[in-house]
């Protein structure tokens, strides 16, 4: 009876399926998918966007020091292997110098504008006798990013010395401060092979809301996942860190295949397009349903076949 009930849901589902389509190319297939499934043959499809804290101890071996993901992608976009986008629609892509300016972090406050600088603002005037009726003038580095110039003004015997701060107001963050990794994943089942598979399309790099100029969390970057497992491959230095043998680590992409890592489910795909912490009163009770999907996805699986 269960068995029945669980095709009849399917059959539900993959009408619904065809009904509303997915992302495909002319020939049927997922243009994002590594190792895509024709659309006739995928009888159930749901997105999931999972949340990878790289400070949890699971996900440590991904951000081992000097050894972190996210500094092989910042590496990879400043040398142009690769394609970096605004978000995980992927419709925009970033220019070097639009990636570089979102990986700049301006000190608090955030520092004075060109603009302001060149309308006298930040700059401090000071006059005083030498007292011996001499004039000098020329500037110098105070060693604190500031430079000094004195003025002559040798009709009134007075000095003036003017301090300019230096137009800098930040730097450009680290690899290791980003620590938030978002993945967006299809959860698909096959028909022919009568089985599922996560497909990984795109992973994000957030930047962490105390990092950020604003203190609001937002995207640093989309990547292909496509590109990142080329990327990967590529790179024997870009591995998953096997703390228990060191001789036997774990390039990034046999990882990812492996599912050596830990995301908790942040959102489903919804008509709405909210996350779960939108559409539930406390964080509490978002983390709870997270959790109820994981589980549903499993039992879902597990009552197809079930007699």
């Amino acid at each position: 009876m269960r068995k029945i009930k669980s095709l009849a849901i399917l059959t539900g589902l993959v009408i619904s399926h065809m009904a509303v389509g997915q992302e495909t190319s002319d020939n049927g297939m997922n243009p994002l998918s590594l190792r895509p499934i024709h659309e006739s043959n995928v009888a159930y499809k749901v997105g999931l966007w999972r949340r990878v804290d790289l400070r949890e101890k699971q996900n440590q071996p991904l951000f081992a020091n000097n050894n972190e993901i996210t500094k092989y992608l910042v590496e990879g976009v400043k040398s142009g292997i690769l394609d970096a986008y605004s978000d995980d629609n992927l419709e925009e892509r970033l220019t070097l110098d639009e990636f570089n300016e979102r990986m700049f972090k301006r000190f608090e406050g955030g520092g004075l504008s060109q603009d302001e600088l060149d309308a006298g603002f930040g700059t401090e005037e000071t006059t005083s006798d030498d007292g011996w009726g001499e004039t000098t003038s020329g500037g110098t580095d105070d060693g604190w990013g500031e430079e000094t110039t004195t003025e002559d003004n040798s009709q009134n015997g007075t000095v003036t010395t003017t301090s300019t701060q230096a137009p800098a107001d930040g730097y450009e963050m680290f690899a290791n401060e980003f620590y938030l990794l978002e993945l967006k994943e299809d959860w698909i089942f096959d028909r022919q092979r009568s089985r599922q598979y996560f497909d990984i399309q795109t992973i994000s790099i957030k930047i962490p809301a105390e990092a950020s100029n604003d203190g609001l969390e937002k995207n640093l970057a989309t990547f292909k996942y496509k590109d990142l497992e080329h990327f990967f491959r590529n790179n024997p230095n870009a591995v998953w860190y096997n703390e228990a043998n060191t001789a036997k680590h774990i390039n990034l992409a046999d990882a990812f295949e492996l599912r050596l890592f830990h995301g908790r489910i942040v959102k489903k795909s919804n008509s709405l397009n909210r996350y779960l912490d939108e559409q539930y009163k406390s964080p509490k009770e978002a983390l709870n349903k997270s959790q109820e999907l994981e589980y549903e996805l499993i039992e879902f699986e597990h009552n197809l076949w079930e007699f």
